[in-house]
């Protein structure tokens, strides 16, 4: 069918290579092998003008491999013309396949003869004999494209069958059992045709998942094989240039797997330039680390899908290009590839807008291969690109010749811009989490007869035209800190209450993860329980939805073991939940919907319903367990072979009250109150159910509704409160249901989180049980979201804290003000010192705020002018707590006072002068505001010569002892008649102590006497409620939009007040630090003031029981 030439030029002399000396445990293995490859006619005896050496290989099982060192041949051999098939082109192929297996040809180079005329030139020599292949020999250039030719030869259908063919790996596909295994066999039959074998140990079968060429395919998409991975995560720190670029090149095998792949390995990259020293430093460590973690957490590359549009996400950096392709599959984002570049060094000079076009015109035609004539849809933060759409740019009227041939490239495409002001690139803040795939059961061949269709997987994307009308279940788990304790719950609501109300319970101490597992696996159990086979799981949490979807086919395969041989987490969980769908052979869709989502419809009304039963069953829902979980055994996804499965399921689960509740379901609430069962029966029949006082006094709930006998009604078996005859009848709501109401009363949306007396109300209309109107008091107060949500500045506000006084220059407050319009002279801001017991005044420009800046003006023109002071007040900006400015503190000894963020009002004296500084400034600076540094120096000329209200001085006068002279003196007052007297230095100098300290002396009466008044007068309003460590409190900060949103929102509508935090230390009556939680995250310690917290009311709701709230 095809034979070997080796193309040899004819004047070319014969290649000859002296034999290398070869270790001497491997003559006799070695010549075991040459023997057997003789009887096998691989080989046989020759005398030849050519020879090649032989080189055994040890191998990592210990036995030895004979190699034949061809180079000397491959240089005199052009490289063969056949074209190898590439893979990127080619997979995209596979999408809509379910069946996959793949074959391997045995010894396939050992399959193809060589002609007689060329077997001479592969001749090499051992033990002093010579041997030459009369098969084509692994080392020789052409081999690998000779066998490719081969089997496009023996197969010449495979390409139009869907198959595809590299080397001697061969992988077929289908859609059904049946046509696979037809596939198989026509396949075996060409190649046994041609005279090849198979090794069987080496395929795979009628899998839906196989290992390919390095790749893990499936329907759903492309991975990395996780052996593969798990070898590179091995790999040690390379010692040379040759050894990383041998990790270099494995990694390249997977870089369409990692974004940014050239930028996280530029450290790497650039110890391969020429003359660069081989110097490998943490730099180079933590980049090769990044690449091994990518890799282990790489996700699932989806197939392109020629009817969805594609979107095109590109970003740039000062050294490389990435981008990333992907479609929408209902609310997923799924990457179908991704792509990076290093930038050249002239590329590296361009601006940003050029760059972000070079960005976009490569992205478009690297994955042109996937696009073809597919509309492309651009998401941007870089306005230039947006000039795409435009006309002109469709006309071809571009000036800049760069831009007008990138331009080119886009003509006859379907590109559209689209640009988003807070938009954040995906490739700039680190996208790609794992993408869905599928399962990847093992699956054997039981007989040749036509099996039926194998389903894709238990767990399937949501399919609008397929889930209609389908039993559809919303779930959610939430996880949160009441009352300094961790409490976890699930709710479950079923849409139209089919099969059952809606439900919610209460997990005990665990996290946001478990609830929402547990959540999945109540409605399983739920699902299980009323035969229900199809059921539509609707969610907001990825990692539920991934978990099941993506990685717990690869847990069941690896023992529940993650990709860094670690427990898979709440391991029990998804394990009872795989059995539940196995036995009962459900299929289970997913859906995603937004949480929290700001945008109206069903999908997030009822989303929000499901999220308030989750958190009222974390305080007030059943306790719900998983039941034990027996061993899992494997199972074969074609013969759906039966497993065990836990048979405890929870029976009795509380109902929620809705509209379409029965009067039956109502009668079982109450069924669940004693106290209501007791005072039932005795309305119903007095005689033979009395009521004893014992009962009354060891039953207080009772002796509250028996006290109301006389306005309680039996009716059809529910007890009700009429309190007049002309009242309507109000449900006597059981103990372990009021939670349920006030969520429904309070919570809900058409609730509109009322205060206490709107929501006893609207409560009070339908309901009733003793002391209702306190425990709506105290579900309100208690009410999470109403307290975040009220009134943004705190109705409270801590007692003044007054400092002492002290002397000159010993308490500063420093602060800068600016950016303000740069000046001539090149400055934009000035730092302002104040003296705290002077009130002088300084204010020094500068051309920026830095840190240095900082440190340079401080010690250049304040201490060495004033000398050191003992204490520096400032706030928290990094200009003021930079290393630079913590050595200078400890280096000169000065204690350097931190304000609270957010309270100006520490920092008053110097906040007060800018605002004087700035005012003045405002009244002499020339139009065009350039000249703001020149005139400084006459506005704090004015501001020392004036008297000031604390001290009744100016600060000229407490500083020098005199008045300053001003043009005004000069006019009216020719010199201070309190030192006129002075004529000599000594007498200048007594007369100067003696001025100053009558000045100082009343200076301190003033700013004593100054203090008590404004204390007395910002006390007035001031609450004296002083809290404690340990106490719980909620912290008061600035509303800001989540970093994560791609559109702008309103602060208007975001929370003010987080909490409850607790506080763990106390510095005075007004300075607390508290504990800010942050998941499962470190919490963060911080510094606040009284005015920023207020203390946290815990809402007593246990009397509300805890049944079905």
């Amino acid at each position: 069918m095809h034979v070997v030439r080796i193309p040899t030029h004819p004047k070319a002399p014969p290649t000859f290579v002296k034999q290398y000396k070869i270790p001497l445990e491997s003559y006799e293995p070695v010549q075991d092998i040459i023997t057997s490859m003789l009887e096998k006619g691989v080989i046989r005896p020759c005398n030849s003008t050519y020879s090649a050496p032989i080189w055994p290989v040890l191998k990592p099982n210990g036995k030895w491999r004979p190699t034949i060192d061809y180079r000397k041949l491959n240089q005199q051999v052009p490289l063969s013309w056949w074209l190898m098939t590439q893979l990127e082109q080619e997979i995209p192929r596979i999408r809509g396949a379910t069946i996959f297996s793949t074959l391997d040809v045995a010894s396939g180079f050992w399959t193809i003869p060589v002609h007689p005329d060329d077997q001479h030139k592969l001749a090499f020599r051992f033990d002093n004999r010579q041997y030459t292949f009369t098969r084509c020999p692994f080392g020789y250039a052409n081999s690998p494209a000779e066998f490719n030719i081969f089997l496009n030869k023996a197969c010449p259908d495979a390409r139009v069958r869907g198959n595809l063919v590299f080397v001697d790996d061969i992988l077929l596909k289908h859609t059904t059992v049946a046509d696979h295994l037809k596939e198989i066999d026509h396949i075996l039959n060409q190649l046994t045709t041609a005279g090849a074998k198979i090794a069987l140990h080496k395929g795979q079968w009628c899998k839906i998942k196989v290992n390919y060429v390095g790749l893990l395919i499936g329907p759903q998409g492309i991975e990395p094989q996780t052996n593969r991975m798990q070898a590179i995560q091995n790999i040690k720190p390379p010692a040379n240039v040759s050894e990383l670029r041998s990790f270099l090149g494995v990694c390249n095998y997977s870089r369409q797997f990692i974004e940014n792949y050239s930028d996280i390995a530029r450290p790497l990259t650039a110890l391969l330039k020429k003359d660069c020293p081989f110097i490998w430093t943490d730099t180079q460590q933590d980049a090769m680390n990044e690449l091994k973690q990518h890799l282990c957490t790489a996700p699932c590359l989806a197939y392109p899908d020629p009817q969805k549009e594609f979107y095109l996400d590109a970003g740039f950096s000062s050294h490389c290009l990435s981008a990333g392709l992907y479609q929408r599959h209902d609310q997923d984002r799924r990457v179908v590839a991704y792509a990076s570049k290093t930038l050249l060094p002239p590329e590296c000079k361009y601006s940003d807008c050029e760059k972000a076009l070079l960005c976009t015109v490569w992205a478009i035609q690297r994955f042109s291969n996937y696009i073809g004539a597919q509309k492309v849809i651009i998401e941007t933060c870089h306005q230039p690109v947006t000039f795409l759409n435009s006309q002109r740019i469709r006309d071809g009227v571009v000036t800049n010749a760069r831009i007008a041939t990138w331009l080119m490239a886009l003509q006859g495409r379907n590109v559209e811009a689209r640009y988003a002001q807070n938009y954040k690139s995906a490739l700039g803040n680190g996208l790609a989490a794992c993408q869905s795939c599928s399962d990847d059961t093992p699956t054997v061949i039981v007989q040749a007869e036509t099996p039926p269709d194998l389903p894709l997987t238990c767990h399937r994307y949501f399919e609008e035209s397929v889930c209609q009308g389908m039993p559809t279940a919303y779930v959610d788990g939430c996880s949160y800190n009441h009352e300094g304790l961790l409490k976890a719950g699930a709710g479950v609501l079923w849409l139209n209450d089919r099969p059952c109300p809606p439900q919610h319970f209460k997990l005990g101490p665990q996290s946001s993860q478990y609830a929402e597992v547990a959540a999945i696996l109540i409605t399983l159990q739920i699902a299980s329980a009323h035969n229900i086979r199809d059921l539509l799981i609707c969610t907001d949490s990825n990692y539920a939805r991934l978990s099941f979807t993506c990685h717990l086919p690869n847990w069941k395969q690896n023992g529940f073991k993650t990709a860094n041989n670690k427990p898979v987490k709440h391991q029990h969980l998804f394990q009872i939940c795989d059995d539940l769908t196995s036995k009962h052979d459900m299929i289970i869709y997913w859906k995603k919907v937004k949480g929290h989502s700001k945008q109206p419809g069903t999908d997030k009304d009822l989303n929000d319903q499901t999220d308030a039963l989750a958190k009222a069953g974390a305080l007030h829902g059943e306790l719900w367990t998983p039941p034990n979980h027996p061993p899992t055994p494997n199972v074969a996804a074609i013969t759906r072979s039966k497993r065990t499965v836990p048979t405890t399921v929870p029976t009795s689960q509380p109902l929620m009250l809705a509209p379409q509740i029965s009067t039956n379901d109502i009668a079982d609430m109450q069924a669940t109150d004693s106290s209501i069962q007791t005072i039932l029966h005795h309305l119903s029949d007095p005689s033979n159910h009395p009521i004893t006082p014992a009962q009354l006094a060891n039953a207080p709930s009772l002796k509250r509704l028996h006290d109301l006998k006389p306005m309680l009604r039996v009716m059809d078996d529910i007890l009700w409160y009429v309190p007049d005859d002309n009242a309507a009848p109000r449900l006597v709501v059981p103990q372990g249901q009021r939670g349920v109401w006030l969520m429904n009363a309070h919570d809900a949306a058409c609730a509109g989180h009322h205060g206490t007396r709107a929501t006893y109300e609207t409560l009070k209309q339908v309901a009733y049980w003793p002391g209702m109107q306190q425990d709506v008091a105290e579900y309100v107060k208690g009410c999470l979201v109403c307290c975040q949500f009220q009134p943004a500045n705190p109705n409270h506000r801590a007692p003044l804290q007054r400092r002492g006084v002290t002397f000159p220059w010993s308490d500063l407050q420093i602060d800068w003000v600016g950016p303000l319009p740069r000046s001539t002279r090149g400055n934009k801001y000035f730092l302002t010192v104040v003296c705290q017991f002077t009130k002088w005044v300084e204010c020094l420009p500068a051309p920026n705020d830095t840190a240095q800046t900082t440190a340079y003006l401080l010690m250049n023109h304040i201490f060495s002018r004033f000398g050191l002071p003992l204490k520096v007040n400032s706030d928290r900006g990094t200009h003021f707590t930079a290393e630079i400015m913590q050595q200078i503190w400890k280096l000169l000894g000065i204690h350097a006072q931190l304000h609270i963020s957010h309270h100006p009002i520490s920092s008053g004296q110097v906040e007060r002068s800018n605002q004087t500084v700035v005012s003045m400034l405002r009244k002499y600076v020339s139009a065009n505001q350039k000249d703001w540094d020149v005139k400084l120096p006459l506005v704090l000329m004015a501001i020392r010569a004036t008297p000031n209200e604390s001290t009744g001085v100016s600060p000229f006068e407490l500083m020098t002892g005199r008045l300053m002279t001003l043009p005004l003196h000069l006019l009216y007052q020719p010199g201070d008649s309190n030192l006129v007297t002075a004529y000599t230095t000594h007498q200048y100098l007594d007369e100067l102590r003696r001025h100053l300290r009558s000045t100082f002396a009343f200076a301190q009466q003033r700013l004593q006497k100054s203090a008590e008044g404004q204390k007395a007068y910002y006390d007035r309003k001031a609450s004296h409620a002083e809290l404690d460590v340990g106490d719980k409190v909620w912290y008061y900060q600035y509303a800001q939009p989540p970093q994560t949103t791609s559109h702008r929102l309103s602060k208007k509508f975001l929370p003010h007040w987080t909490g409850p935090h607790e506080i763990v230390d106390k510095l005075s009556p007004v300075a607390y630090r508290i504990k800010l939680s942050r998941g499962q995250k470190d919490p963060v310690f911080k510094w606040v003031h009284r005015n920023q917290i207020k203390r946290h009311v815990a809402a007593g709701r246990e009397r509300q029981g805890g049944g079905g709230a």
